[in-house]
């Protein structure tokens, strides 16, 4: 059974914790990176095709399959950028920027509230766009 991110924590920062065994005996706690099988949920869920996926975030034909296969680390605007192509929730926008090494969507981050208000209400990147600029924030890139 895998432990909570606090009770791992607190193993790990305990003087007697040894890496190795902590390694050991935590495996399934850990984030399985299998990049490529998560994009491809995500693809399959959306129930879009992948050139639409491509043509709605603007992204090359290059990078997008660069960035599905692991190849190529998303910057947090280009995450949000697919999440909106494809319409899906928060949670699994939150869940592609860990993947991805970024940093979660934050509520009191006033240009992050922006782009939950605009991914919970599945609105095109264009309208999201013209959200930020409203409220003096930077487009997506």
């Amino acid at each position: 059974m895998p432990k909570s991110t606090t009770d791992l924590l607190n193993e790990l920062q305990d003087d007697s914790c040894s890496l190795s065994d902590y390694i050991q005996n935590h495996s399934d706690s850990f984030i399985d990176k299998d990049i490529q099988s998560f994009w491809e949920e995500l693809i399959f869920q959306s129930g879009y095709s992948k050139s639409n996926i491509i043509n709605k975030s603007d992204f090359s034909y290059c990078y997008f399959y660069d960035v599905i296969q692991g190849k190529k680390s998303p910057t947090k605007d280009k995450v949000v950028r697919l999440i909106l192509a494809m319409k899906l929730s928060l949670e699994q926008c939150q869940a592609a920027l860990k993947i991805s090494g970024r940093a979660a969507l934050y509520p009191k981050n006033k240009r992050d509230s922006i782009l939950i208000y605009a991914i919970d209400r599945g609105l095109t990147i264009t309208q999201c766009n013209a959200l930020l600029s409203k409220y003096k924030e930077c487009e997506l890139k």
